[in-house]
């Protein structure tokens, strides 16, 4: 009869502040940088679909899979793969609207500007080096990703490699 009339004690833990922002940081940087990358994305048309999306794609992939292999270095590593994907698109979306800049200055105007001569086709020179840079940046940026991702994982890879035998040099020494 006693035990009907008891009520059951449940002990909770309040989530401190600093807990809370923990998990909304964990929860929507992710989110957050593939909306941003999406919308970017979708900015430049077709070189977006054909070659900023497979790049940043290739990125994602890439910061997961050294994230899941190196435990140790999980932060780290997915801290830089959002810094990688926001960063590359941050920076074509900026060549894309230094293009859109550069291509409506004609010679004459920047002949205006310097007081200087100037060739007739050096309005148009402008936007081809930058637009050459767009595409150069387009896959640049990726490759160095790879290789300091890549560089990461061999390192990785080799100093647990050497601990192992360590290990194992240890243990044959104690018997």
């Amino acid at each position: 009869m006693e035990d009907s009339n008891r009520q059951r004690i449940t002990y909770k833990q309040g989530m401190s502040s600093k807990e809370l922002s923990d998990y909304i940081k964990a929860a929507f940087t992710p989110v957050g940088v593939f909306f941003l990358c999406t919308f970017i994305i979708m900015q430049f048309g077709a070189f977006g679909r054909n070659i900023m999306a497979p790049m940043s794609g290739i990125i994602w992939i890439l910061g997961v899979v050294v994230a899941l292999k190196i435990p140790s270095q999980r932060k780290s590593s997915l801290n830089e793969t959002y810094l990688m994907l926001a960063g590359y698109n941050m920076g074509l979306f900026l060549m894309k609207i230094l293009i859109g800049w550069s291509a409506n200055t004609s010679s004459e105007q920047l002949m205006a500007t310097y007081q200087q001569a100037m060739p007739m086709s050096t309005g148009s020179t402008i936007a081809g080096y930058l637009q050459s840079m767009l595409w150069i940046l387009a896959f640049i940026a990726p490759i160095s990703f790879l290789a300091m991702q890549g560089k990461k994982l061999f390192t990785f890879r080799r100093t647990e490699s050497k601990n192992k035998i360590l290990e194992q040099i240890r243990g044959i020494r104690e018997k």
